[in-house]
């Protein structure tokens, strides 16, 4: 079981550097300056997908492969007395906060790598984080 999440952990790691590395060599060549941030979805898709599944119901190709089946995205606002936990959505996608007394997490956090994305630039990271978690919060079921 060890040997599937450290092989998980380096070919999530592996697919955040090449999409970092592409991201950012096409930003540099083709967008310019006031271009539009990277979506949301198109985010989710690159970072959540392989766990939280396209819909976000947490049936992901890598999702059998976890010790713990990854949550339904779709139901943050509804397990929160029907609001959104904007801000602890945040915090977990950031992981700046995370608490490793309370145990290893297999969820990767996403804050060092748009950090590193926006090559120091710390807005650029928050805007990144920020659109993810607005589309978290447009794929709320009523």
């Amino acid at each position: 079981m060890c040997r599937i999440v450290t092989s998980l952990c380096i070919a999530m790691l592996g697919t955040s550097v090449l999409l970092a590395t592409g991201v950012a060599q096409t930003a540099s060549k083709s967008a310019p300056a006031s271009a539009e941030p990277i979506s949301g979805k198109q985010l989710y898709t690159s970072y959540c997908a392989l766990c939280h599944g396209a819909d976000g119901k947490g049936g992901g190709p890598f999702s059998a492969q976890l010790k713990t089946w990854p949550p339904d995205l779709t139901q943050l606002a509804k397990n929160n007395h029907g609001t959104f936990p904007e801000m602890r959505v945040t915090e977990t996608v950031d992981g700046e906060f995370a608490k490793p007394a309370h145990g290893s997490s297999e969820m990767p956090i996403w804050g060092p790598v748009f950090r590193s994305m926006a090559h120091g630039h710390k807005d650029s990271s928050q805007v990144r984080i920020e659109s993810l978690v607005k589309y978290l919060e447009s794929i709320q079921e009523k």
